[in-house]
């Protein structure tokens, strides 16, 4: 192996940033003003511009050629005012974008920052800098201040601004000590923060490898990280092969769970299910018995009466089929129950004459959806106002929790939840929590779909479970059977690879339906141009504000993160901007929110506009509501042109396009397709590698999840426990 070499330079840009924030590929200028050259490494959430000292080995990539493998980092202020340009103008200071940083540097030159230090009064003599402004910038900078101590030794190890104000959002004035006391508790407190990058900083502070502590965050980091893949727990055998991966040997990890066992930081299950005894989070498994536990005290009660359904059918003026009437007869009455249905056969009419009925009956009912898309989407179909599940429950900043718990129960007599796939455990936990006694809770949803983003997979399992009360609706109505949309949907379902508008055995009323074959990226790509820049627009639709441009992944060429940046040369080329790294964030972009923010009521997934931008301020059109975003807040949002299909859970777009290729094969399943199909209203195009559309069609494996809800459920009947005990109880019809 080579000697260790030193590398010094300046942070150009970052290429490539895994998801994780715990390695990056960046362009480094060197101090000897030779060529930029390429930096790998763990180099965190690091800002261009700073001035970096690197130990490390170099390398040649067969495919990516000579590159720096940094070891370690040292993060320091720029050095040069190109560098100190590059810093203030990525965020770094907030409330300073680049046009100000501009002015700045060419009145303070490399003085700047020790302006902002030591003497932030004379921000003043730089023009376009009044009182209030400069008030406004030392504000942040004094609030950041105490920080400094903190932010410096983690860009030490490469961590860098986002994860950093993290971390002192977290420990507060206690973070240094707390980091160099135990660094893995960034693993398990932070997200973004990679086990091995906690590893990486406790190396640095000599930490031995077999400290006790290094493979007990190894244990809870992994179960973490499954529970972020959807699973509940984590098979023994799987949990050991997985910290392998991590550099933690199997009998180290064996050993780590005693201690976390009597803690009931972990719990180890015996399991006929899973060959091999199931390994939880000890919140988590809490959690899925309380589900459990609460699902069966609320099974009870009989269907409402026919005459009570068909009073609010006349009532709406919609005549229901048999399983619709049976549905909400069901819902009226039962303690609980699930009603699901593909695309087209008429779940939205059901909740819409259940709702009525409750209303004859003079109940009081909420209706809510996981997402504010899907919440909305749910006002506009029954006109009556539609709630996420935070905004139902109150989720409380301060209290770190929902108000309407098993302590201050929601006041209503039932609440009806679509899009109930999307729901993940610990929110149908706290649902549960909240439901008064007596009171109805109906699930409605696609039980084909996707399932939730968080651990669980709850609507497959109760369906599962076969003690809660379903309906699956099967008829698809006339009006919808005429749709390409609707009728490749269902064949998707049965296996069978969908069929273009064009080559369908008979003409559909609505031919809406279309596929365009490519097999090279750069061809799918010029497809996808053509489409929306032609053949959309030529149908009526706007490219820029009603179609959703749909992929697997986010990395690649096809994926997400290049797409937008296709897209928005494509669609919204100029305009004033702010630049957040190396994204540039333009007024009329579509953007997303991509963490969730209490305090401004935004959820990961919402989408909106930017309306204005400049001086480091983006403000976005949040469905009728303007938020001004600056410092990390910035970081919080993305570029929605294109959308992963998980992201577009919950909504529908008048049309939408659908990339798939054989890069994407580690995604491709039936459910994936499914979902991106039937997120389609009006228009649905799916401009893919003929492979990629068979193989997600006949790829039904791989989307199991690990998960014990249905079984708890069968194991408390099976042990005696009465449906409905307590909880739900059944009613006499009025």
């Amino acid at each position: 192996m080579s000697a260790r070499e030193r590398l010094e330079g300046e942070l150009l840009e970052v290429t490539y940033q895994a998801d994780d924030g715990a390695w990056a590929v960046v362009r480094v200028a060197p101090i000897d003003e030779g060529a930029p050259v390429t930096v790998v490494g763990a180099l965190g959430h690091l800002s261009p511009g700073v001035h970096l000292t690197l130990e490390g080995r170099w390398s040649n990539h067969a495919r990516f050629g000579r590159r720096f493998n940094a070891e370690t980092v040292l993060v320091q202020d720029p050095r040069t005012n190109a560098g100190l340009a590059r810093y203030l103008s990525s965020g770094e200071v907030r409330g300073i974008g680049p046009k100000l940083a501009e002015r700045l540097i060419n009145h303070f030159g490399l003085e700047t920052l020790r302006v902002l230090e030591s003497a932030p009064e004379r921000l003043t003599e730089v023009e376009g800098i009044g009182e209030k402004k400069r008030d406004e910038i030392i504000q942040h900078y004094d609030r950041d201040r105490r920080d400094r101590e903190v932010a410096v030794m983690l860009r030490g190890y490469g961590l860098g601004a986002a994860v950093t104000r993290r971390v002192l959002a977290k420990y507060g004035d206690e973070a240094a000590s707390i980091l160099r006391g135990d660094p893995y508790r960034l693993a398990a407190d932070i997200p973004g923060v990679a086990f091995k990058t906690a590893d990486q900083i406790a190396r640095v502070l000599g930490i031995a490898e077999d400290d006790p502590r290094r493979a007990r965050a190894a244990v809870q980091w992994l179960l973490s990280e499954g529970e972020s893949e959807g699973h509940c727990f984590l098979p023994e055998a799987e949990l050991l092969r997985r910290g392998e991966s991590v550099g933690v040997r199997q009998d180290t990890l064996a050993e780590a769970l005693g201690p976390l066992l009597l803690e009931r930081k972990v719990v180890l299950r015996e399991s006929a299910l899973t060959g091999s005894r199931p390994v939880y989070r000890g919140v988590t498994d809490r959690r899925e018995q309380r589900v459990a536990d609460a699902v069966v005290a609320r099974i009870g009660g009989q269907d409402a009466s026919e005459e009570a359904v068909r009073a609010a059918e006349e009532k709406v003026g919609l005549s229901l089929n048999d399983e619709q009437r049976r549905a909400v007869a069901m819902g009226l009455e039962r303690g609980m129950c699930v009603i699901t249905g593909g695309p087209g056969t008429g779940k939205t009419t059901i909740v819409r004459v259940l709702m009525t009925a409750a209303a004859l009956r003079r109940e009081t009912w909420a209706l809510a959806a996981p997402t504010g898309r899907a919440a909305r989407r749910l006002s506009e179909s029954c006109g009556q106002e539609g709630k996420t599940l935070h905004r139902l429950l109150r989720y409380s900043m301060q209290a770190g929790g929902f108000e309407h718990d098993a302590t201050n129960p929601l006041e209503l007599d039932g609440v009806l939840v679509d899009e109930a796939s999307m729901v993940d455990l610990a929110l149908l936990d706290a649902l549960l929590q909240a439901l008064p006694e007596g009171a109805r809770l109906v699930l409605v949803g696609d039980a084909d779909q996707l399932p939730s983003v968080g651990a669980g997979q709850c609507l497959r399992d109760l369906i599962d479970s076969g003690a809660v009360p379903v309906v699956s609706l099967r008829q698809v109505y006339r009006q919808a059977a005429g749709s390409g949309i609707v009728q490749n949907a269902h064949r998707v379902l049965r296996g069978e690879d969908p069929v273009s508008a064009e080559k369908e055995p008979e003409p559909l009323e609505r031919p809406d339906f279309f596929v365009v074959p490519r097999r090279e990226p750069e061809e799918l790509l010029q497809a996808l141009d053509e489409i929306l820049l032609k053949r959309l627009p030529a149908r009526g639709f706007d490219p820029r504000a009603e179609v959703q441009v749909l992929t697997p992944m986010r990395r690649g060429p096809l994926g997400t993160v290049s797409l937008n940046q296709r897209l928005q040369a494509l669609l919204n080329p100029e305009g004033p901007s702010v630049k957040v790294g190396e994204r540039v964030f333009r007024v009329q972009d579509r953007v997303m929110q991509v963490r969730n923010d209490y305090e401004s009521d935004v959820f990961n997934g919402d989408v909106g506009r930017v309306v204005a931008a400049g001086d480091g301020v983006v403000s976005v059109d949040f469905d009728g509501r303007t938020l001004r975003l600056s410092g990390e807040a910035l970081h919080n949002l993305d570029h929605a042109w294109a959308i992963s299909i998980h992201k577009s859970q919950g909504s529908e777009y008048p049309a939408a396009v659908l990339v798939m290729h054989t890069a994407h094969h580690v995604m491709l399943r039936r459910a994936l397709l499914y979902t991106a199909m039937t997120r389609a209203r009006r228009f649905c195009c799916l401009v893919a590698h003929p492979w990629a559309v068979h193989t997600a069609v006949t790829e039904v494996a791989g989307t199991e999840r690990f998960t014990e809800l249905s079984g708890r459920i069968r194991a408390l009947l099976a042990s005696g426990v009465t449906p409905g005990g307590k909880g739900a109880k059944a009613r006499a019809p009025r």
